[in-house]
């Protein structure tokens, strides 16, 4: 059976409205490099794209929190994967454990495709999803 394997990318950037704002709202220096939770994933000799994004869906709409929002566009800016489809995948506990729904996702996804995953990363995800994706240490560095 196929394993999950992640790595966190360094050096993502969101659009520079939304950086300005997290900024504002941290009090952050602009000095300082901000990671988001963007990632490279590798299933059943693929990679994806992914980011984790704090929020829900409501009425069928993503309502993301504005760290999440950055992740999602931070995906979105990547110069890896494919930029044809941005699938938003909403993620809850539930009888069907986390990683099984993480691999479902990707099996229905072309490779290289950007997936963002949608949930309450500080509450009910919490501390689940580095354990459901199986993150690695170290990191992919880019610039862009």
């Amino acid at each position: 059976m196929p394993t999950i394997k992640t790595i966190l990318i360094e050096g993502t950037k969101p659009e520079a409205d939304t950086m300005s704002l997290i900024q504002e709202k941290m009090g952050t220096q602009t000095e300082g490099q901000m990671n988001f939770m963007v990632f490279e994933v590798t299933y059943d000799h693929h990679k994806y794209y992914c980011c984790w994004s704090g929020g829900e869906i409501q009425n069928g709409e993503p309502k993301m929190t504005l760290v999440g929002q950055a992740a999602l566009e931070a995906l979105a800016n990547l110069p890896l994967g494919n930029n044809d489809q941005l699938i938003i995948k909403e993620l809850k506990l539930g009888p069907t454990p986390l990683r099984n729904k993480i691999k479902a996702t990707l099996k229905e996804t072309r490779p290289n495709a950007k997936i963002c995953f949608i949930g309450d990363m500080q509450g009910e995800l919490d501390g689940h999803m580095t354990q459901a994706f199986n993150l690695q240490q170290g990191a992919v560095k880019i610039s862009h």
